[in-house]
């Protein structure tokens, strides 16, 4: 069957880092869709025993939509060895992944935007949009995108965090205003049946 181009990549890559004891920052814009992104991955990842060191939401009002070069430089002292998982923006971020290439900071991004006719110089690029990319399906929220990465982690114990992840997928396709057809449709149907028994506090006092 058909993959989105690279998620198998990005599955490796990121538990790699796990094993290596990398510090594994994520970095997502700050509306439901990309939240709910770094919710997922940051499960998953806690979930496969692995840590993530940081999570940075971009006040946009401030630092305006995706990456930037003083969150950069804020990220780059947090160490060496530095994984950085841009998500739901990043695609059109030519000159800020340079500056992450300078600070010596490993950028993969996952974003489901068009992307323009080249791609920033990440290590890892997920974009089902993107030019060689035979998935059918291609529009996703990001959060979907981070969903079908948390299957690609996990295997086949996937099952054991499907139920609670679908939730957030399936609430950030709806608020991100996706078409809600073909993989949508499955990732809402999915998540809404599971919402009626959801263990998450929040999403219990709806």
């Amino acid at each position: 069957m058909e993959k989105i181009k690279n998620i198998e990549k990005v599955a490796q890559r990121i538990k790699e880092a796990m094993d290596k004891k990398e510090k594994i920052i994520l970095y997502s814009d700050a509306d439901m869709d990309g939240t709910g992104s770094a919710v997922i991955l940051k499960e998953t990842i806690e979930y496969l025993k692995g840590e993530v060191s940081f999570v940075y939401f971009p006040d946009r009002s401030e630092e305006g939509y995706g990456l930037n070069d003083e969150a950069l430089e804020f990220i780059s002292q947090m160490g060496d060895k530095i994984l950085l998982i841009v998500m739901d923006c990043g695609i059109a971020n030519f000159d800020e992944a340079l500056t992450a290439k300078r600070l010596g900071i490993e950028l993969i991004i996952i974003d489901h935007h068009q992307p323009h006719s080249r791609l920033p110089e990440a290590s890892i690029i997920v974009d089902p949009k993107q030019e060689g990319d035979n998935y059918p399906f291609k529009d996703f929220a990001n959060a979907g995108l981070i969903f079908y990465l948390a299957e690609e982690m996990t295997g086949d114990l996937f099952f054991e965090i499907r139920d609670s992840l679908s939730e957030i997928a399936a609430l950030s396709t709806i608020a991100d205003m996706m078409k809600q057809e073909d993989d949508n449709k499955d990732i809402i149907e999915e998540g809404l049946k599971n919402l009626e028994k959801t263990e998450r506090a929040g999403l219990r006092t709806f």
